[in-house]
């Protein structure tokens, strides 16, 4: 049984940059999966509802964008929704990037796909001029990173943009032992190892406000299904407080 009191620092398949074969591919699918059916999109996309101004153009940034699901759900949201948004997906990964661009071109009619675009950047040094955007949105990016890199992550995210939204995992037994599960049917390596130490990897609530506070950002915290964390943070201001 391992351990919840701390978050694991073992890193992921999907770190190792050199994968770029089909166990990415086949993970990435998988990842796709997860976040459709349980509940990975909507909470994300009620912070952006609020966050975005309804009587002019929006800009969002998408980081550390996968297969780009996100980017997808947004622009589909927005034009059913008679919202004009722009969304740029950022990754570091060629390999992943290129896999998300052939998922948007078989997903999106040419309408949509048009207001999605992808771009290989690095997460810490992001490409843009501050306030390029009017939100930023990471989602299951956050655990990725420790420490001072995590800290450091949060600023250059509110750097680009006023408002930041995190979407991030709960590190509780019942999300490990469940994704555990639920990873054992994939056919794929890297899906199987990553799911359950993304979550050992994962947040408690008093170590994302922790962080919150030492970049410089107040924040709602709020827990949704499945097991997941939606961070809604500006600047510092009242400092950060937390929401069921």
């Amino acid at each position: 049984m391992p351990s919840f009191t701390h978050r694991h620092e073992t890193p992921e398949m999907m770190d190792d940059l050199s994968i770029t074969d089909a166990r990415l591919d086949r993970a990435l699918v998988d990842l796709r999966r997860v976040n459709r059916f349980l509940g990975g999109y909507g909470p994300a996309l009620r912070a952006l509802e609020a966050a975005l101004p309804a009587t002019r153009p929006a800009r969002v940034l998408d980081v550390g964008t996968g297969s780009a699901d996100f980017p997808d759900a947004l622009v589909r949201w927005a034009d059913r929704a008679g919202r004009d948004v722009t969304v740029e997906g950022v990754d570091v990964n060629p390999a992943t990037l290129a896999h998300a661009a052939a998922f948007l071109d078989r997903r999106l009619p040419p309408a949509l796909r048009a207001r999605v675009t992808l771009r290989e950047a690095d997460a810490l040094h992001l490409p843009y001029a501050d306030g390029a955007f009017d939100a930023v949105h990471a989602a299951y990016f956050l655990h990725h990173f420790e420490g001072a890199r995590a800290v450091a992550l949060l600023r250059e995210l509110r750097r680009v943009a006023p408002v930041v939204i995190v979407s991030d995992l709960h590190r509780h037994p019942a999300a490990y032992h469940s994704i555990r599960v639920l990873a054992r049917l994939s056919p794929s390596e890297m899906f199987r190892l990553d799911a359950p130490l993304s979550v050992l990897r994962g947040f408690r609530r008093r170590e994302l406000a922790a962080l919150l506070a030492e970049a410089g950002l107040e924040g709602a915290i709020r827990w949704r299904w499945a097991f997941r964390w939606v961070v809604t943070a500006t600047s510092e201001g009242r400092g950060s407080r937390s929401k069921r």
